[in-house]
């Protein structure tokens, strides 16, 4: 089972939430059947957690990391994201419902990607609506 995972960079948790992801993350890839197919995130995060994690137990990794750092460039975050959606069975988008109060980066009063205000914006939100099956888990 080809397992997608993406979310938010480090940057946006508190140790409680990435306690929180970390434990999703581990329930997602005990399968023993489960590959993580994820993008390697240079700020580190959900992506880099799984990869981690994937390691600890033994799982095998599809990873896409990005070319280019920029959303439209060839080789960059929109090409690795499609490339994560339609490599998955299934993609998993774990988020934030609040950014920390030392939160340095934008904010955004809703996530563009699906229209809630339920989470903090994602480009992992993107991914996950872009594959055959996504789902949420909201930390």
């Amino acid at each position: 089972m080809m397992v997608g995972i993406v979310g938010h960079e480090a940057a946006k948790f508190t140790p409680e939430t990435e306690a929180a992801a970390k434990k999703i993350i581990r329930d997602l890839l005990t399968p023993e059947d489960a590959v993580l197919v994820s993008g390697g995130c240079h700020l580190g995060g959900i992506d880099i957690w799984a990869e981690e994690i994937a390691d600890e137990l033994g799982r095998e990794k599809v990873i896409f990391r990005p070319e280019a750092l920029r959303w439209g460039a060839p080789g960059g975050y929109r090409e690795r994201n499609e490339a994560i959606a339609r490599t998955s069975d299934v993609v998993y988008c774990i988020v934030v419902k609040k950014l920390p109060e030392d939160f340095r980066g934008r904010r955004h009063t809703v996530c563009y990607h699906c229209g809630t205000t339920t989470h903090v914006k994602s480009g992992g939100c993107w991914t996950a609506k872009k594959a055959a099956q996504g789902r949420w888990y909201e930390v």
